[in-house]
C-alpha cells in the first residue's frame, strides 16, 4: 500500500475497531443485563425476536438508503448517533422497568443491525473492492470486538452493569469523529440509459439466492447460541466473567481468518461455505455435550472459525453476483438472512425450549438443522472435483 492507502486503511482499521467495541460494550452484554434485571429466558427469546424482526426491517430500509443516496458516511453517522441514543434508553428504562427496557431494544436492532454491512461496503468502495485489504481492516474490527468484551466481562464483575454506558459512549463518541473526518470513495456513476433495479432483481440471482439460502439455515441453527450465551453458560457453571473470555478467545480466532482471507481466497467459495457449514454443526455438538464452559467455548472457537471463513465469502459472492446500484442492499440483506430473519424464527422457539428441555437442548435441534446446508454446499464442492478429473 503506498502512503495515500496506509492512511485510509488505518482509518477504516481504526473505525472498525472502535465500531465493534462499542457493539461488544452494550450488545455484547445487552442480554445478561437484561436477565439480571429480572427478566427471563422465555420473554427474552419473544424480545430477541422483536428484535431480530426490526434488525431484518432496518436492513432493507437503510441498505437502500445508502443505495438511493449514493453514500454510506452520512447515512452512518446519523444511523449511529440514534442507535447510542437507542442503546442508552435501553439501559435507562431497563433498571427502572425490565419490561419496558427490552420492548425498546427492537429499536436499537433497526438501528444497529445494518451498521456493519454499511460500513463494510463503504470499506469495500474505499479499498477499491480489493477483498485482501477489506480483511485485514475488518480482522481488526473482531479484534476490537474481542479486546472489548474481555474487559467488560472483568469491569462488570467488578464495578456493575453501570460500566455498559460507561465504555459503550466512551467508544461511540470516537467513532462519530472518525467517521466524521473519513473520507468517502464516490459511488460509481451509472450510464443513463442504465436498467432501472429494485430489489426483486436479487432474488434473478442464483448465485446469491444460494448463498442466502446457505446463511439462513446456519442462521437458524446458530442464533440461539449467539444470542442465549449467557444462559448456556450459565447451565454449564458459567457467569459473565466467562462470557467476556468466551467472546475473547473466539473473536480472536474470528480476527485471524478474516485477516488472511486475502491468502483463503485461493481456494473456491464453494469450498468455503462447505468448511462454514461443518465448523457450525462442530458447535452444535460441542455444545449439546458441554458438560463445563471449557467445551462451550471451544464450541465458540469453532463458531468463529465459521464466521471468520463466512464474512469475506459472502461479501466476495455478494460482490461478484450483484450490480454496483443493489450492492448495499445485497450486503445489508445478507447480513439480515444469517443474523435477524433466521433469528426471527429461532428465538420464537429457543427460549421455551430452554425453560422446558434445557439450555442446551436448542444445540441438538441446530445439529439437525444444519445437516441441510453441510449437505447443499458439499453438492457443488462434489461436483467441481468430478469436473477437475
Amino acid at each position: 500500500m503506498n502512503t495515500t492507502d496506509l492512511k485510509t486503511f488505518s482509518k477504516f482499521a481504526c473505525l472498525d475497531a472502535l465500531y465493534w467495541a462499542f457493539i461488544a460494550a452494550f450488545a455484547g452484554y445487552a442480554s445478561a443485563y437484561l436477565i439480571s434485571c429480572g427478566l427471563s429466558a422465555g420473554v427474552l427469546s419473544v424480545m430477541l425476536a422483536c428484535y431480530m424482526g426490526c434488525c431484518f426491517t432496518g436492513a432493507f430500509f437503510w441498505g437502500g438508503l445508502c443505495d438511493r443516496k449514493k453514500t454510506n458516511r452520512k447515512v452512518f453517522l446519523f444511523e449511529f448517533t440514534a442507535a447510542a441514543a437507542a442503546a442508552m434508553a435501553v439501559w435507562f428504562m431497563a433498571s427502572r422497568n425490565v419490561r419496558v427496557g427490552a420492548a425498546l431494544y427492537p429499536l436499537f436492532g433497526f438501528l444497529f443491525a445494518p451498521l456493519g454491512s454499511n460500513l463494510d461496503s463503504w470499506m469495500l468502495r474505499s479499498f477499491n473492492r480489493d477483498a485482501a485489504v477489506y480483511g485485514r481492516a475488518r480482522s481488526l474490527g473482531s479484534v476490537g470486538y474481542a479486546v472489548m468484551m474481555l474487559a467488560m466481562g472483568k469491569l462488570i464483575s467488578s464495578f456493575g452493569y453501570v460500566m455498559m454506558p460507561v465504555m459503550s459512549l466512551s467508544a461511540a463518541a470516537v467513532v462519530l469523529i472518525l467517521a466524521f473526518f473519513t473520507e468517502e470513495m464516490p459511488y460509481e456513476e451509472r450510464k443513463g440509459n442504465a436498467q432501472k433495479t429494485n430489489t426483486r432483481d436479487l432474488f434473478k440471482i442464483r448465485p446469491y439466492m444460494f448463498l442466502l439460502a446457505i446463511l439462513f439455515l446456519t442462521g437458524l441453527a446458530v442464533s440461539p447460541f449467539n444470542n442465549l450465551k449467557t444462559v448456556i453458560l450459565d447451565s454449564v457453571g458459567g457467569d459473565v466473567s466467562v462470557l467476556g473470555l468466551d467472546a475473547f478467545i473466539g473473536v480472536m480466532v474470528q480476527a485471524v481468518f478474516i485477516f488472511i482471507s486475502g491468502t483463503l481466497r485461493r481456494y473456491p467459495s464453494d469450498l468455503r461455505l462447505f468448511v462454514m457449514c461443518a465448523c457450525v454443526f462442530v458447535t452444535m455438538f460441542l455444545t449439546f455435550t458441554a458438560s463445563s464452559p471449557a467445551m462451550v467455548i471451544l464450541g465458540t472457537v469453532f463458531n468463529n472459525i465459521s464466521y471468520g471463513v463466512m464474512l469475506p465469502t459472502m461479501r466476495e459472492i455478494t460482490e461478484k453476483n450483484v450490480t454496483g446500484a443493489l450492492k448495499n442492499t445485497a450486503h445489508s440483506l445478507s447480513d439480515a438472512m444469517y443474523g435477524s430473519f433466521a433469528g426471527i424464527i429461532a428465538l420464537l422457539y429457543s427460549g421455551a425450549m430452554m425453560d422446558s428441555f434445557g439450555a442446551r437442548s436448542v444445540a441438538l435441534l441446530g445439529m439437525g438443522i444444519m445437516l441441510v446446508p453441510v449437505i447443499m454446499s458439499l453438492i457443488p464442492v462434489m461436483k467441481n472435483r468430478k469436473a477437475g478429473n
